[in-house]
C-alpha cells in the first residue's frame, strides 16, 4: 500500500514537471486602465449681482440709535438691542459680575417673570435672549414677522425693567460656580486664559475667569449696582433687519424706549495688548490632547 503511495505522488510531479517545461504561463496581471485625459475646469460665470441693503437709521432724544433695516424674503424679524455694558466695565474684583447681570436679567421684569417671557416669545414663533460679550451686552432674537412690534416692546422691558430676583440670585451663582469647575478641567478654557493674560495684563480682556470666591461674595446690590452704572439708552443701538412693518415697528420703538433715561457715555479703560515674541505652558497632567493658540495684536 505504501508502496502505491509513493508511485502516485511520483507521477503527479512528472506530470507538474512536464506542464512547466511545455511552458504553462502563470495568470496574467490585469491591464492597467487607459490615461483619461485632463480636462480642464469650466469658466466661472459671471459674479452674480450683489448689493447692500437700504439702511434706515434714526436717533431717539435719549441717545438709542437706531437702524431699520429690510431683508430677505423668510416671514421673520431679528431684533437685537446691543449695550456697551460686558466684561471691559468690570474691575479686578468682578470677574463675571456683568455675566451674572445677564443671567438675571432673564429672570424677569417688574411685569413678567422668566416663564411668562419665554412664552411670550414662543407666541410669537422665537425666542429672547441674554448674551454677554467683552464690550456688549445683547438682547433679543428672532420671531414671526406679524409680530416685531410686539416683540420690539418685549425687548424693551427686559432691557429696561429687569427685576434681578432674589429667589433666582442663589442658583445662578451656583451656577456660574459649576461652569467656572468644568472650565478648569478643560484644556482650551486654560490655554485661552493663560493667552488672554499673557497678551492684555490686568486689563479686563485679560481677566477670563473669576475664583469661586469672587463669585460666591456677590451679592444682589453689586448686581444691581452693575446694571444702574452700565445699562442706558445713550450706550445702546437697536437693529432691526428681516421683514417688518416698519411704520408699526418704529412706533413700538418710540413708545417703548422714550423713557429710558439717557446715562452716562461708555468708559472702558484703552487696552494696550503686548507684542512679545514668547512661549508659555500650561501643564495638565492626563491631557489626552494639547491646544495650542497662536495669536498677536493688530489694528
Amino acid at each position: 500500500m505504501r508502496k502505491t503511495t509513493t508511485l502516485a505522488l511520483a507521477a503527479a510531479l512528472a506530470l507538474a514537471a512536464q506542464a512547466g517545461a511545455q511552458g504553462t504561463a502563470a495568470p496574467a496581471a490585469p491591464a492597467a486602465p487607459p490615461m483619461v485625459k485632463k480636462q480642464a475646469p469650466p469658466a466661472p460665470g459671471a459674479p452674480a449681482p450683489f448689493a447692500l441693503p437700504a439702511r434706515r437709521r434714526f436717533t431717539l432724544d435719549n441717545g438709542l440709535q437706531v437702524s431699520l433695516v429690510q431683508y430677505g424674503t423668510v416671514p421673520k424679524v431679528a431684533v437685537e438691542l446691543a449695550v456697551r455694558a460686558g466684561w471691559a466695565n468690570q474691575k479686578p474684583e468682578q470677574v463675571w459680575l456683568a455675566d451674572l447681570t445677564g443671567d438675571l436679567m432673564r429672570e424677569g421684569t417688574k411685569t413678567k417673570t422668566a416663564t411668562q417671557i419665554s412664552e411670550s416669545a414662543a407666541r410669537m414663533g422665537g425666542e429672547l435672549t441674554v448674551n454677554v460679550a467683552a464690550d456688549t451686552t445683547e438682547v433679543g432674537g428672532e420671531v414671526l414677522s406679524e409680530f416685531g412690534a410686539a416683540y420690539v416692546a418685549l425687548v424693551a422691558d427686559v432691557a429696561m425693567n429687569p427685576s434681578f430676583p432674589e429667589s433666582d440670585f442663589a442658583r445662578r451663582k451656583a451656577d456660574r460656580v459649576r461652569q467656572l469647575a468644568l472650565a478648569r478641567t478643560q484644556p482650551q478654557p486654560l490655554a485661552q486664559e493663560q493667552f488672554l493674560k499673557a497678551l492684555y495684563g490686568d486689563h479686563p480682556y485679560g481677566r477670563l475667569f473669576p475664583t469661586e470666591a469672587m463669585i460666591q461674595g456677590y451679592s444682589l446690590a453689586d448686581v444691581r449696582g452693575f446694571y444702574d452704572a452700565n445699562f442706558a439708552a445713550g450706550r445702546a443701538r437697536l437693529y432691526v433687519v428681516g421683514r417688518f412693518d416698519e411704520a408699526a415697528v418704529e412706533k413700538a420703538i418710540r413708545e417703548s424706549f422714550s423713557g429710558w433715561a439717557r446715562g452716562t457715555a461708555a468708559a472702558a479703560p484703552a487696552a494696550a495688548p503686548k507684542s512679545e515674541r514668547a512661549v508659555h505652558f500650561v501643564d495638565k497632567p492626563g491631557a489626552v490632547q494639547s491646544t495650542l493658540i497662536l495669536g498677536l495684536p493688530v489694528t
